[in-house]
Order: structure tokens, then C-alpha cells, then sequence
């Protein structure tokens, strides 16, 4: 008798095994398309031995436990792949944008502009009396200036833009950080509990995870409870188990933008990746440099043809003034701001003064020595005006290029980590499909099992009476 209630014992374990194979089977079904889930399945083990001597009935089968298909090694590449292509698909557009405003397409643009400027010069070399030309030297001056003007507003346009969408990145890790904090606690005690959510919560906070490399440069290890400490790449924590340190974004004395802080400490600098690495990468150093090329090529047009300028004499005989009106900077020995300040200082086009020093109103000298002046080279680095734009705009299409380049590597890495764990985590419907007929097929077998020992229990006691 008692080996037949021990088989009874057999096929209960045997039913409610399968029973949970089966919740488990349509579980990954149901999450088939869910990009986040990680596939589950029961392990099943055999049964401790019923009885103590040689002759003990096998335990039949037990579900020791419910584990989920998942890398931790993929699921890091992921992240790391994931900071990676964010800052530079981040930098791109930001670089697009700069294009559209360098543009140099057609007759428009900054350069267009210098050589119209220069060109204005040797004609009126020409006709040095000539009104018209001389009006003409002066509506070229001030849509030079214009260019100037635009281009360097529009790059300052998108350096505000990038660090608006500081504040908003910040913004939003923090609100992620603050749910892998909730998360944390509640896998800690799901985990504790041996509990099944615990699955479900590791897959949220997974894709949470993921969401904040997108924003941030960042690293992470999991603790024996199941949680995750989330720190950024200089080591500074942002979640420790159930709590989170979320970070700000302030001005700081002399700084025109935003500085992100942690706990007091300015991280800004360390923030190598993910959008608000690009962010700041754009607004920081690629911008104030195109920014500073710009002040330097004002500078030297105002200060040199300024000064070549007043070496000559007007129509009236008078000796010339200044062109352009003279650049001050706000700080000593910086060209900072000259090309949004610069403006034609005269209205007459009769102060033009075209003919060198001591000629008559129809000399043409000084007119010929300002347009030599586009093929002077002015700047530091022994390049003309032209040649110094034509560099800024070469400049920023190779980064554009290259940045380009750097999305679609940085894509085909993150396809193939992705497909690799999808290959591991993602849900097969014909394989679980296959697995729902197995596990039927064991739970009737098990029922089956069940009636014959009941239907032999029953003979047992009758022959008893």
C-alpha cells in the first residue's frame, strides 16, 4: 500500500510540474514580441527516492527552478555598444545642422561673400571716380558683414540648442536612475522570495538600463541581492540598491553654459558618450572652434584693411578712415565676439578712399592694394581669408563624414550583439510550440499514470475486505 500511495505522490508532482511548464511555454508565447523579455524554462530534476530500503520507489520529477535566457556579458556589450552609437548618430545631426548654415552652395555663403568684398575693390581700381562702383564697394562691405553675422549666429544657434538638450538629458537619467532604484528593491526582494516576477523585473530594468546608455556614458556590475550599482565612467555612483543620486545642471561663474554636477562634483568633463557626450562634445569643442575660426578671419579683414585703408585718400583729397569699425575685445589679446561685432564704419561712398596717399581724386592705388589684400595671408597659421573658411567648411565635412562612417560601424556592431542575444533570450514560437505538445502530452501521461494506480488502489482494498 505504501508504494502505491508514493505513486500516487509521483504522478501529483508529475502533473504539477508539467502544469508549470506549460504556464512557463505560454508565458514566452504571449511575450513573443516583447523586444525586452528574456525566454524562460523549468529545470527539472529527479525526485528523492520514496522509502529507505533497496526497494525505495523513485521520486518521479520536481521543478528545482524557473531560470531565464540571459547574458550579462551581451546585455554589457549592448549597453557599451549602445553609448557608442548614441553619441555618434548625437553629433551627426548636430554636424548636419552645421552644414546647412556653412553651406557654401550656389552664390551664397561666407566666402562668396569675401571674394565679392575684394572683387568690389579692383573694380572700382577701374573707375576709381565712379559713384556707382563706390556704392557697390559698400552694399558688398555690409552683406560680407551680414554673412558674418549669420553664420556665426546660427552656429551659436545650434551650441544653444545642444546645451538646452543637457538640461533635458539630465533630466531624464534621472528619472531612469530613480526606477532602477525601485527596481533594484523590488528584484532584491523578489529574489529573496525565489519568486518569478523577479524575471519580469530584470527585464524591465534592463531595458532601462539600456535607455540610460543611450544618454550617458556609464558602467555597472549586479550584487549578489540582484541589484545593480549604476555608476558613471569616472566611478561616481547614480544607483546604489534602492536609491538613486540624481545630478544637476547649473551656469557657473565665467562659464556661458550649463555644467553637469553629481553629489556636488562636476562630472561634466567625464561625460564621454551617449547623447549628452555628443551634446557636449558639439557645444564644447567643435563649435567653439569653427566659433573662434570665425573671430579670427574678422579680426584680420578689420584690422587689415583698416589699416591699409587709412594709408589712402578719399575723393576729396582726405586722408582715409577706418573701413570697418575697429573691433574691441572684451578681453585683451582676444579676437572673441569680433565676428559677430563687425560693421561698416562709413555711410559716403565718397570716404572710400581709392587713391593712395597724396594722389588726385582719380587714383586708384590704395583700391588696387585692398583687393591684393584677399591674397595676403593673415592668419596664424599662413592662411589667406578664403583659404581659412574653405579649411572650416573642409573641416566640418570630414567630421560629418567620418561621424557618419562611425553610425553605420557602430549600427552593424549593435545589429549582430542584438541578434546574438536575441538568438539566446528571443522567444522561438516553433520551439515553444513543439515544447506546448511535449509538456501536454507528459501532463496527460501523468494523468493517465494517476488513474491506473487509483484503479489499483481500489483492487488492493477490495481484496482487503
Amino acid at each position: 500500500m505504501s508504494s502505491l500511495f508514493a505513486s500516487f505522490n509521483i504522478g501529483q508532482r508529475a502533473l504539477q510540474v508539467q502544469a508549470l511548464a506549460l504556464e512557463v511555454t505560454q508565458r514566452n508565447i504571449a511575450n513573443a514580441n516583447t523586444p525586452s523579455y528574456s525566454r524562460q524554462r523549468v529545470n527539472f530534476i529527479p525526485g528523492d527516492p520514496v522509502g529507505w530500503d533497496l526497494a525505495a520507489a523513485g521520486g518521479g520529477v520536481v521543478a528545482l527552478s524557473v531560470d531565464a535566457f540571459r547574458s550579462r556579458f551581451l546585455d554589457y556589450r549592448v549597453s557599451e555598444e549602445l553609448q557608442s552609437q548614441s553619441e555618434s548618430q548625437t553629433t551627426l545631426d548636430r554636424l548636419s545642422q552645421l552644414e546647412v548654415s556653412l553651406n557654401e552652395g550656389g552664390d551664397g555663403g561666407l566666402q562668396a561673400a569675401l571674394s565679392r568684398f575684394f572683387s568690389g575693390f579692383g573694380e572700382l581700381a577701374n573707375d576709381p571716380q565712379d559713384l556707382s562702383l563706390r556704392r557697390e564697394v559698400l552694399v558688398r562691405a555690409q552683406a560680407l558683414c551680414r554673412e558674418f553675422h549669420r553664420v556665426y549666429e546660427d552656429l551659436q544657434s545650434v551650441q544653444t540648442s545642444c546645451d538646452r538638450e543637457v538640461a533635458d538629458a539630465v533630466s531624464e537619467v534621472n528619472s531612469l536612475t530613480a526606477n532602477i532604484a525601485e527596481l533594484n528593491a523590488r528584484i532584491a526582494e523578489a529574489h529573496g522570495l525565489r519568486s518569478a516576477d523577479e524575471f519580469a523585473l530584470r527585464d524591465q530594468r534592463q531595458e532601462l538600463l539600456e535607455q540610460v546608455s543611450e544618454l550617458m556614458s556609464l558602467s555597472y556590475f549586479e550584487t549578489e541581492s540582484g541589484a545593480v550599482t549604476l555608476s558613471t565612467a569616472d566611478g561616481t555612483v547614480l544607483v546604489a540598491g534602492d536609491r538613486s543620486y540624481a545630478m544637476t545642471t547649473a551656469t557657473q561663474p565665467g562659464a556661458p553654459f550649463l555644467k553637469v554636477s553629481l553629489e556636488g562634483q562636476d562630472i561634466t568633463a567625464s561625460i564621454g558618450s551617449g547623447k549628452l557626450g555628443g551634446l557636449l562634445n558639439v557645444r564644447d569643442r567643435i563649435i567653439p572652434k569653427y566659433l573662434g575660426s570665425l573671430d579670427d578671419m574678422a579680426a584680420a579683414l578689420i584690422e587689415r584693411v583698416n589699416t591699409q585703408h587709412v594709408l589712402g585718400s578719399d575723393l576729396s583729397g582726405t586722408a582715409g578712415g577706418e573701413f570697418f569699425v575697429p573691433f574691441s575685445p572684451a578681453v585683451s589679446g582676444s579676437n572673441t565676439g569680433a565676428a559677430r561685432a563687425i560693421s561698416v564704419a562709413i555711410a559716403d561712398p565718397a570716404k572710400i578712399a581709392a587713391a593712395g596717399s597724396g594722389d588726385g581724386p582719380g587714383g586708384n592705388v590704395n583700391a588696387r592694394l585692398l583687393a591684393a589684400v584677399q591674397d595676403e595671408k593673415l592668419l596664424d597659421d599662413a592662411s589667406t581669408l578664403v583659404q581659412k573658411y574653405s579649411e572650416v567648411v573642409y573641416d566640418l565635412g570630414a567630421r560629418t563624414l567620418s561621424a557618419r562612417e562611425t553610425v553605420e560601424a557602430r549600427g552593424d556592431v549593435l545589429l549582430q550583439l542584438q541578434n546574438q542575444r536575441d538568438s539566446l533570450s528571443g522567444v522561438s514560437l516553433d520551439e515553444e510550440a513543439a515544447n506546448i505538445i511535449l509538456y501536454q502530452k507528459a501532463y496527460e501521461a501523468s494523468a493517465r499514470f494517476i488513474r491506473v494506480v487509483d484503479d489499483l488502489t481500489e483492487e488492493v482494498i477490495n481484496l482487503l475486505e
